[in-house]
């Protein structure tokens, strides 16, 4: 078939009909159908030793016993088509190394056409591809077998599972196998996510300050972690969104636009070993009560305790973070805290918030403090310079 040319409707299944029509639109040449190499060896490690999927491994050797491992390969991959672990008789392999089924390499439809695990991943559920239903001839000699893995919690797609074999090997009866093992996989990913629970909950708390810092500091369990800017904001999207964010969220967030998945993976790693295991992933999110001190200043000043609120704080929250949703906490904070003290009026608030790092060039609360001093305070003659120095800005920036 012809990249261009409309599958026979009384030829085809429905869901292969789908995915070779996808496969057109993408442009898939099917005369090629070489899967391209996306990661190299050392970013296929990084990537599987921190994957959830690594856990499906014992279940898919397993799998193999069912269904003949002489006759078929098993396969891990990650939600992006990748190809992050393989398994099977050395003849085999070998066979697969030569059709370019080779770790690193990429299975979306829009690589390679209809596949057992582009399809899986294009429908959201197991399908079975026999020979010449896959899109492209190298692969008419295969059948695939795959199964789409969800995070039990989230509901977020993992990745695929997948037994592939010979057209002479292939059996109806391996797409409930496979379909069974990815059930199996979801069931044991649950099961330790509710023992890391469990050892969260006797771990000591934290507590975390991001108020005049762009470096926050983590105080856990008797240490104390100086994060980097950017581990600082990570953690911070974290506690300000307690149900959890995917990779692709928080690169969108923190990066912007441009933001890349795998980057936030490799950062989000690095500082889970620093954190010591309270953060869990897919989605990312906290396991343990992290308190942070602008959640704390917030609380204070709704609840009138604006003296307190001014104790706690330190300066505006990562000063010079870029993150929108950041940029929008520190304003609210800074804004609402100004707000507060100058409707209070108290002249032992004001000239607090007038030594703070966000009010020290506060026009309207010097002039608010001087209204409220004696004439004989000495405290006056400062203001008055203050607000001398501070007219010709405020006038300009009214202009």
């Amino acid at each position: 078939m012809a990249s261009g040319d409309t599958p026979d409707d009384r030829i085809l299944r429905p869901v292969v009909r789908r995915s070779w029509e996808r496969a057109a639109a993408a442009g898939v040449d099917p005369t090629v159908g070489r899967a391209p190499q996306l990661l190299d060896q050392e970013a296929v490690e990084l990537r599987f030793a921190r994957h959830p999927l690594a856990a499906a491994v014992p279940v898919l050797r397993s799998l193999l016993a069912d269904v003949g491992d002489h006759d078929h390969l098993a396969a891990i991959f990650d939600a992006d088509g990748s190809l992050l672990w393989m398994e099977g008789r050395p003849g085999l392999m070998a066979q697969a190394g030569e059709a370019g089924i080779v770790v690193g390499t990429g299975w979306l439809e829009e690589h390679v056409g209809t596949n057992g695990v582009g399809t899986a991943l294009a429908e959201r559920h197991p399908v079975q591809i026999f020979s010449a239903e896959h899109f492209a001839a190298a692969t008419h000699a295969l059948t695939c077998t795959a199964a789409p893995v969800h995070d039990p919690l989230s509901g977020e797609l993992l990745g695929v599972i997948d037994v592939t074999g010979g057209v002479a090997g292939a059996h109806p009866h391996t797409l409930a196998l496979v379909s069974f093992a990815a059930r199996s996989v979801e069931l044991e990913l649950l099961r330790r996510i509710q023992r890391e629970a469990r050892a969260v909950m006797s771990r000591p708390a934290a507590h975390l300050q991001v108020l005049g810092r762009d470096r926050g500091v983590l105080r856990i369990g008797g240490r104390q972690l100086e994060l980097s800017r950017r581990h600082t904001e990570l953690l911070l999207m974290l506690v300000l969104r307690p149900e959890g964010l995917s990779a692709e969220q928080l690169a969108l967030e923190v990066y912007g636009e441009g933001g890349r998945p795998g980057t936030v993976r490799t950062e989000m790693h690095r500082l889970r070993v620093q954190l010591g295991g309270i953060m869990g992933e897919r989605p990312y999110r906290l396991l343990h009560t992290v308190e942070c001190d602008a959640n704390v200043i917030e609380a204070q000043i709704r609840g009138g305790a604006i003296g307190a609120a001014i104790g706690q704080y330190g300066g505006p929250a990562v000063p010079q973070t870029q993150v929108p949703r950041l940029m929008e906490l520190r304003d609210r904070i800074d804004d609402a805290l100004r707000a507060a003290v100058l409707a209070a009026g108290d002249s032992d608030l004001l000239e607090r918030w007038l030594r703070t790092p966000s009010g020290r060039d506060d026009y309207e609360a010097s002039r608010a403090l001087i209204a409220k001093l004696d004439r004989a305070d000495p405290r006056r003659a400062a203001e008055r310079s203050r607000v001398r120095r501070l007219a010709p800005l405020r006038d300009r920036s009214s202009a």
